[in-house]
């Protein structure tokens, strides 16, 4: 393998009390591609992050997280944009094989467009679809977003030479928005043997679990119509929501306006609570509009949870038949598919299927893509 640097210089995960938020999917992938995959790559990360990477190479730093609210992060990341710059300045004689922006987003693109290698790419999950706000502060964060997307994707096409992706219909939507660059999947995957290290759980039969960010990509609102819905048919049935995020306080607002007792907002859990709760839940509902992979779906399914999720057009390519499909945004169909599978476990089969996401593997994967791309 020739030498690797990952640009990974967004990221507000750390160790300690550095830790700015939880550590999303995508620094999931980043961390298990350092430590599991025996690649030793250089990193270019946030001095808060490297207690995080003890399989990587040499280290390079730009700011640590620091906690000074939204227009401190926005500042924070301008800077570290800017150290970024100036660590791929300095490096362009070091003599990379791959140089890999670990998002598309500018902190990470802005370096990459700077630095000099052999072949250089980015790591892009999902291209944000046009977003429905539900208030005033979500609509500004939208709008916000859609800019840096649009200015993020320019940068695409004038830094890279290649592109990693979350799913085959990323990689197909790539072709047209950045064409002529050639593409590789790399699956987010998750920990198996994390997960197995949890003791299985009686399945309760009248109990739903929700896992993922309490935003409205995630389709956290339309679970409130479901269950409604699905009180009717069974009143006992209940669904524990766990996550935190940006909307939660409007979720519990209308939650309890509606007063909705079978809904239950448990927010942040530890890993015991975790699968502790997925594994004794007979259903997991998964309404996100949009999404880059699906881990929280692929642990579901690990555990044994009957999957009802919206239809996204790469999930039947990765998870196959096993998830109950409804078309997405349609609340009635989606409370409907629970109705019809009250009484119906899981398919024992999706276990094994599923685990053939298991990080290790997919880190494997990752490595050989990275060979044919010499």
């Amino acid at each position: 393998m020739k030498k690797l640097l990952f640009i990974w210089n967004g990221t507000v995960a750390g160790t300690g009390k550095t830790v700015l938020g939880e550590i999303g999917g995508g620094d999931q992938v980043i961390i298990k591609c350092v430590n599991l995959g025996g690649l030793k790559p250089d990193l270019l990360l946030p001095k808060s992050a490297a207690g995080l990477v003890p399989g990587a190479g040499r280290l390079y730093f730009s700011a640590a997280n620091f906690n000074a609210g939204l227009a401190g992060l926005i500042l924070l990341l301008c800077w570290r944009t800017l150290q970024g710059i100036g660590h791929a300045l300095r490096l362009r004689g070091a003599g990379y094989g791959f140089i890999i922006a670990t998002s598309p987003f500018f902190f990470d693109l802005l370096p990459l467009l700077f630095a000099k290698a052999k072949r250089k790419g980015a790591i892009i999950y999902h291209v944000p679809p046009p977003r429905k706000a539900v208030n005033l502060a979500t609509r500004i964060r939208f709008t916000l977003a859609r800019l840096e997307t649009i200015f993020s994707l320019q940068l695409v096409r004038w830094s890279c030479d290649f592109l990693i992706v979350g799913n085959d219909h990323t990689g197909q939507q790539l072709e047209i928005i950045a064409p002529g660059k050639p593409w590789a999947i790399l699956h987010a995957g998750f920990d198996t043997k994390k997960v197995d290290r949890f003791p299985d759980q009686p399945k309760k039969m009248k109990q739903a679990c929700f896992l993922g960010r309490m935003t409205s990509q995630k389709g956290i609102f339309d679970l409130l119509d479901v269950m409604e819905r699905v009180a009717k048919a069974d009143p006992e049935f209940r669904l524990l929501m766990m996550g935190n995020g940006p909307e939660r306080a409007a979720f519990v607002a209308e939650l309890e306006k509606r007063r909705l007792a079978n809904v239950i907002v448990k927010g942040f859990v530890s890993d015991e609570e975790k699968y502790a709760i997925l594994k004794e839940s007979a259903f997991f509902f998964f309404p996100s509009l949009e999404e880059g992979w699906g881990i929280a779906l692929a642990e579901a399914l690990y555990c044994g949870c009957k999957c009802v999720t919206y239809e996204l057009p790469h999930y039947r390519s990765i998870f196959g038949e096993f998830p109950a499909y409804v078309p997405l945004g349609d609340r009635v169909a989606f409370a409907d598919a629970v109705i019809a599978n009250l009484n119906s476990p899981a398919d024992p089969a999706q276990k094994n299927f599923i685990a053939q996401y298991d990080d290790v593997q997919v880190v494997r994967q990752f490595a050989e893509n990275l060979e044919q791309l010499k």
